[in-house]
């Protein structure tokens, strides 16, 4: 559901010190996209630090950097005092080092990152991760997620145009941090929503939001995820429209978070919700931070196609084995009569039950139908064919 951050320290909001203004003008590197389900991906670069081969989430939805408990200790990082962590599933109280410096990302020695291990949060895609690059970063640069190309690039100069049909600039601001776009929901007030490229969906809607939208709804598709801190539910619907002013997003799939409010506070109450990679990556996503805006660049602007549907499962690792964690009512897997705890032994003939969920997603991304087989205790092997359906209600 995203990685969205937001630290204090242990008497107080956290103060740290300002950003260093960047010493490298520019830069490029490739961009991978880390697959945690049917749609979007997480954006990861790779750093060489101190001679060690290193994989970081470039992530707008945290207030600070991270880096792996087991990095920190091969690195001998400097201790600093501990500090509070909000994050999608409580408050945690996490250690905190100092890095040294990285030149090729304009960062002097001694920029503060919090200690965490991403696998509780992100799953097998957390595990392949040594860090976090946070808000911070991004805000005194123009970085560009060029989604399409695989590409991340950023610079102190201003964004210029690039060679995309088409490209649609919002305003951003800044809420302790973080940035914030003003969306609307159909045809309803716009809200505060952070633009989160740790959420590789869609859109999440925060839980105090969640219950005004949802009241008069019927059932819907429900799902429990495991996150840092514990357990959080969300049902799940399409938006008919997400607009902005010279911007508008179809039958957009958005989880609604349920509960957990009074254990995260912080960001989790005061904007509406989250907004995620899947939206964007068809293009390219460009965040200027000095000009206080984001372009979007896809084609089809300033109305973009609907995403693709999504199969309607949820995967994970379990005893050597790739299962199925979870099926959504209502979606392609459940009508095929998939159930929890099947062994998912093949995808298009490919044995997959040594694969990762990571794996397994990204050689079904991009795909429309698959074929699958399943293997389930005390019967013979199943062969289906799923195809993407957008089989969420529609909320207008």
């Amino acid at each position: 559901m995203g990685t969205v951050l937001a630290a204090c320290s242990m008497g107080g909001p956290l103060r740290t010190r300002a950003q260093p203004r960047p010493t490298a003008q520019s830069g490029a590197t490739a961009l991978h996209l880390l697959r945690t389900g049917d749609l979007g991906g997480l954006p990861a670069i790779d750093l060489v630090i101190d001679g060690l081969a290193t994989r970081w989430l470039v992530d707008s939805g945290a207030t600070t950097s991270l880096v792996s408990p087991p990095l920190a200790a091969r690195l001998g990082l400097g201790r600093l005092p501990p500090v509070r962590v909000a994050t999608a599933g409580g408050v945690q109280t996490l250690d905190r080092f100092r890095l040294p410096a990285l030149p090729v990302l304009g960062l002097d020695e001694g920029t503060s990152v919090v200690a965490m291990d991403l696998e509780p949060v992100l799953g097998a895609a957390g595990a392949a991760l040594d860090g976090l690059l946070g808000a911070p970063w991004l805000r005194d640069r123009v970085t560009q997620f060029d989604f399409a190309g695989r590409r991340l690039r950023w610079s102190s100069e201003p964004h210029a145009a690039g060679a995309v049909e088409a490209e649609v600039t919002l305003p951003l601001t800044w809420d302790a941090g973080l940035p914030v776009l003003r969306l609307a929901i159909g045809a309803r007030e716009p809200d505060r929503f952070l633009l989160d490229t740790g959420n590789a969906g869609a859109l999440v809607v925060f839980a105090a939001r969640s219950q005004r939208l949802l009241v008069g709804t019927s059932a819907l598709p429900a799902l429990t995820v495991q996150e840092l801190g514990g357990p959080v539910s969300a049902r799940y619907a399409r938006i008919e429209v997400l607009a902005a002013p010279g911007y508008a997003a179809a039958e957009v799939p958005a989880a609604f978070e349920e509960g957990g409010r009074a254990r995260r506070g912080g960001h989790f109450d005061r904007l509406a919700g989250s907004l995620g990679v899947a939206l964007f990556e068809a293009g390219a996503l460009t965040i200027d931070g000095p000009g206080a805006r984001l372009v979007i660049a896809q084609p089809g602007l300033p109305a973009p196609p609907p995403l693709p549907g999504g199969f309607g499962l949820v995967l994970a690792r379990s005893a050597d084995r790739l299962l199925v964690a979870a099926v959504l009512g209502g979606g392609p897997a459940a009508a095929a009569g998939v159930v929890a705890g099947d062994v998912l032994a093949s995808i298009d003939g490919s044995d997959t039950r040594s694969w990762s969920p990571a794996q397994a997603w990204q050689a079904l991304a991009g795909r429309d139908r698959a074929y699958f087989e399943l293997q389930r205790a005390g019967s013979e092997p199943a062969r289906i064919t799923l195809t993407r359906a957008r089989f969420f209600p529609l909320l207008r």
